[in-house]
């Protein structure tokens, strides 16, 4: 049977409410995060501890060196606001939806491609057919012309 850590409570709500980490402290009693987790849980059920989470201290995005033109070696710059993962998260049966719609489109993609050949094969068709249709009205257009020289050709000559 795993032997029980012994902690202080008290140090640990005290830790909590001062902003420190659940790693922050475990690692400070030498336990695990999880056994801290446990803790602040109980706190929270209690009514000791607000519900939220300690905001992350050192997040940096990548700006370009004025120095390497090519971003090849960019440079840390700290971000003045503490990272509120919550903008960017999306509830767990959101993600079962979207996971489903996903599935979803995947099976109708032999569909699709199947869709896809016949359109092909129909605008080759038409593109064929229209293409005919030109050239049969070119052909009938130089017919006209050749007529109408002719007819201009038999006038002229009718009236000499």
């Amino acid at each position: 049977m795993a032997r029980k850590a012994i902690v202080d409570k008290e140090q640990i709500l005290t830790l909590l409410k001062k902003g420190e980490t659940t790693q922050q402290i475990a690692e400070y009693f030498h336990v695990s995060r999880q056994a801290i987790d446990l803790h602040r849980k109980d706190f929270i059920n209690k009514g000791l501890l607000e519900n939220r989470r300690a905001a992350r201290k050192k997040v940096s995005r990548s700006i370009e060196s004025p120095i390497d033109d090519t971003a090849i070696n960019r440079q840390p710059e700290l971000i003045s606001r503490p990272f509120d993962n919550k903008i960017d998260t999306m509830s767990l049966n959101d993600q079962i939806d979207l996971l489903i719609s996903a599935f979803s489109a995947l099976k109708r993609i032999p569909q699709l491609e199947r869709d896809l050949t016949t359109y092909k094969r129909e605008n080759e068709r038409i593109s064929r057919e229209l293409e005919r249709l030109k050239n049969m009205e070119r052909k009938r257009l130089e017919q006209e012309n050749k007529w109408m020289l002719i007819r201009d050709d038999s006038i002229g000559e009718s009236n000499n």
